[in-house]
């Protein structure tokens, strides 16, 4: 619930909320480990040092589940469709920002091993 930014008072009122926004609060706390994963692979492959890949990772990896549950809390079910698309448009560019990050430092791991196969 917290990652989700759910109110908890009002989801004790509210128990079919609970998957919801469980669900809810795995994605956004899966997201913010693979960026810090991500993050702290590609700083070790550009410096080669553990404790700068790990100190990066981490904080990135904050910034990111940070704003990532903002996005995720502030979005409304109100108004019309199109009201609705507007608001997730941030969610659908950090979402696409990300999968660019995370997807990265795997693709040149995995072309690095093919180019020294061959």
């Amino acid at each position: 619930m917290i990652c989700s930014g759910g109110n908890i008072h009002i989801l004790r009122k509210t128990p079919s909320e609970w998957n919801k926004f469980s669900g809810i609060g795995g994605i956004v706390l899966f997201t913010a480990v693979f960026a810090t994963l991500s993050a702290g692979y590609a700083m070790y492959t550009v410096f080669d040092e553990i404790w700068t890949a790990i100190g990066f990772g981490v904080l990135w990896g904050l910034m990111i589940f940070n704003l990532d549950r903002y996005i995720v809390s502030s979005i409304k079910k109100t108004g019309t469709w199109w009201n609705q698309i507007l608001m997730a448009i941030p969610r659908l560019i950090l979402a696409t920002f990300l999968g660019i990050i995370i997807s990265k430092p795997l693709e040149l791991k995995i072309l690095k091993k093919k180019s020294t196969n061959s």
